[in-house]
């Protein structure tokens, strides 16, 4: 039994580690972008390249509220963990814990998904802009 909660706790801290990991990579995105644009005249970048920063932008902004909203998530399951376990046994139900995970583990896949598009539209970008220098 004591193996089993060690691995759990090794599995929850790395969790963690890759959310902060995501987080913070999406919002340094976020921040470099509004410094780059900021520094340089919009209108020289074609349609495809300004659709391409557009979709890259917009992927690490939602990647953020989408972390923010799963430790909101994860912070409301451990509340509902620790109500359900001040009852009596016989009342505890754990569908309220259930249903936080399925949303949080969606909620994570998602936000992989949209980190991915970020990432995949900035390199892109990066590759057009190489190719044509």
């Amino acid at each position: 039994m004591e193996d089993t909660t060690k691995y759990h706790n090794l599995a929850k801290d790395a969790g963690n580690k890759l959310r902060a990991y995501i987080l913070s990579v999406a919002s340094g995105g976020t921040g470099v972008f509004f410094l780059a644009l900021t520094k340089t005249d919009i209108s020289r970048y074609s349609c495809l390249e300004k659709y391409l920063l557009l979709i890259a932008l917009s992927g690490f902004i939602i990647t953020v509220v989408l972390s923010l909203y799963e430790l909101r998530i994860d912070a409301q399951r451990f509340f509902a963990l620790a109500k359900e376990l001040e009852k009596e046994e016989s009342q505890r139900t754990w569908c309220k814990n259930e249903s936080f995970k399925k949303k949080r583990l969606f909620i994570i896949n998602l936000s992989y998904f949209t980190l991915g598009i970020a990432i995949v539209s900035l390199s892109i970008y990066l590759g057009l802009k190489i190719l044509n220098t």
